[in-house]
């Protein structure tokens, strides 16, 4: 499970990373010439600022999940889930195996936010390419030649 949880926060931190560092940066600084050209229809008139990205649905649903995620891994460490971290009352009850099942149904939640961070993606414009490639999915392959063609 540890193997799991450490691809989960490596996965997280290339995509989000990828987003916050590269693809909002270029869509912001892009000439004004190719945001005509190829942006406008998805973003607007005019050009997104960095917060408005973030603001979005697509950063909302994003910073949802990696919160309600976080806080299930660190609910799952050994300290949390078996009490040995001491908490004053009513925090006491933030520990525990208890604390630890209830908060991994989070990800219900997180399968749910999922389903909207992807119905709201920019640039695809094909209802059936706004989640995950289905075949891929099946196949089990990580080449994702295959989603990104039109």
């Amino acid at each position: 499970m540890q193997t799991i949880a450490a691809a989960i926060v490596i996965g997280v931190i290339l995509h989000a990373g990828n987003h916050l560092a590269c693809d909002f940066p270029k869509l912001i600084n892009s000439s004004d010439d190719t945001y005509e050209q190829y942006l406008r229809n998805d973003f607007g008139g005019k050009k997104p600022s960095y917060a408005k990205l973030v603001r979005g649905a697509e950063g909302v649903t994003g910073i949802l999940m990696v919160i309600s995620m976080a806080i299930a891994f660190t609910l799952a460490t050994r300290w949390f889930r078996r009490s040995l971290i001491k908490f004053p009352k009513p925090f006491d009850r933030l520990t525990g195996f208890n604390a630890f099942w209830y908060s991994h149904h989070l990800f219900v939640i997180v399968y749910i936010l999922l389903i909207i961070h992807g119905v709201f993606l920019y640039l695809v414009h094909k209802w059936y390419k706004k989640t995950v490639c289905i075949r891929n999915l099946f196949l089990i392959s990580f080449n994702s030649s295959e989603c990104s063609r039109e």
